[in-house]
């Protein structure tokens, strides 16, 4: 909320500080500045939609990177992710699997993935179709 709060106040000072320069050269007439103003509150609105779902896929992100750190297990597209077998790559915000695991050198974004209760964890965190493939190479 705070984020839409200061491009509202950002827009605002924009619009004003425009209109008193172009009152001042008296460029403007009456429709272009309803347009002006339209087109920038248009603008102002989009910001403000983007910004909303930014901070609500970052607050996901973080919350998913806390319960890793704090050695919760996740699920991201059919791999159980842990702290055995992955690292966390803040960076790139994706695991990457450690060089002495099953699932060395695998990458899995941290995008798809959700937090799994421990009555959902299986004993074996390797799914069978990856642990197959693994097996191919």
């Amino acid at each position: 909320m705070p984020s839409i709060l200061a491009i509202l106040l950002v827009l605002l000072l924009t619009l004003s500080l425009l209109y008193f320069i172009l009152r001042d050269f008296g460029i403007i007439k009456l429709k272009q500045k309803i347009i002006a103003v339209c087109v920038l509150v248009l603008l102002g609105i989009l910001a403000a939609i983007y910004s909303y779902f930014q901070s609500k896929s970052d607050k996901n992100d973080l919350l998913l990177q806390t319960a890793f750190l704090r050695g919760e297990s996740l699920e991201c597209n059919g791999i159980i992710i842990n702290k055995e077998n992955f690292n966390l790559v803040t960076g790139t915000l994706s695991f990457i699997g450690k060089k002495d695991s099953v699932m060395n050198n695998i990458m899995v974004p941290l995008d798809n993935c959700k937090i799994i209760t421990q009555s959902e964890e299986t004993q074996d965190s390797i799914p069978k179709n990856i642990e197959e493939e693994l097996q191919r190479d």
